[in-house]
């Protein structure tokens, strides 16, 4: 049996699962997965307002999720770390798995 989770853990969880609960903090975060974007690009590609991007990115970066570095005079977003990556395939790759089942019925 696997020990309780301790508490400091069980809320960084919960941090990663709620700035998860946005579609365009999902959608972000699969662009990012494929190539680093700065706030301008990725507000271009998924057709959103610079503002809202800025904002969904500071709730990624809080989490820990995405991590941003400085090039010049823009600030170039990344996934965190393959941990992320990985929890966000897995959960993709679960929805269209349901999706394929439910579809198949």
């Amino acid at each position: 049996m696997e020990p309780s989770l301790n508490l400091q853990t069980l809320d960084h969880v919960t941090d990663i699962f709620k700035a998860l609960s946005d579609g365009n903090r999902i959608r972000i975060m699969h662009l990012l997965i494929q190539q680093e974007c700065s706030v301008g690009h990725i507000a271009h590609t998924l057709e959103l307002s610079q503002s809202n991007v800025s904002h969904q990115l500071r709730i990624l970066k809080q989490s820990h999720l995405v991590k941003a570095k400085r090039n010049g005079q823009s600030m170039i977003y990344s996934i965190d770390d393959t941990h992320v990556t990985t929890l966000l395939i897995q959960a993709i790759h679960h929805a269209e798995h349901k999706q394929t089942l439910k579809g198949g019925r």
